[in-house]
């Protein structure tokens, strides 16, 4: 088995786009219906990448914030520029797939795309989670809730990620 299995795995255009159906469903929720934009995805991707940060938020409440996790876990702001970047190709194949199987939307307007969660409150059965297995959809979902509730220029300084 190679050694990086499990980050090949986590770097699945459909695992992905699962992940972003959720992230976009809650970042919906949140922000009275707003999508959010190309670049909330990207981030997302290097943070959904990386399984320290998984194990730390995927349980918080949705109501903790993204400035909480910075306060008490600085260190995983350490290298997160990297992952982001490295997220960027596998974070697009993940949005056209999640477009091209009716999980998204993309919709235009000034300045980034942004992206809707098309259907119910839940992924179409053969999408989803088997029992305890949702990390990254959980931390997903509470990314998007934590992203919906400052502007993209203010998570970015929160996550000191440049673009």
């Amino acid at each position: 088995m190679r050694t990086d299995h499990e980050e090949l795995l986590a770097h699945n255009p459909v695992l992905l786009a699962r992940c972003f159906w959720c992230f976009a469903r809650k970042h919906g929720e949140v922000a009275d219906g707003r999508a959010p934009p190309l670049p909330a995805f990207i981030i997302a991707a290097g943070m959904l990448f990386h399984a320290d940060t998984i194990d730390k938020i995927r349980a918080m409440n949705f109501d903790s914030g993204l400035l909480k996790v910075v306060a008490e876990r600085p260190d995983l702001l350490a290298g997160l520029q990297g992952r982001v970047e490295g997220a960027f190709r596998p974070a697009i194949a993940a949005l056209q797939v999640a477009v091209s199987s009716d999980l998204l939307v993309r919709e235009g307007g000034e300045g980034f795309p942004t992206f809707r969660a098309l259907g119910g409150a839940d992924l179409p059965p053969a999408l989803r989670d088997p029992p305890r297995r949702g990390d990254m959809t959980n931390a997903a979902r509470r990314l998007g809730a934590w992203f919906a509730l400052e502007p993209l220029a203010v998570i970015q300084r929160q996550l000191a990620v440049k673009f």
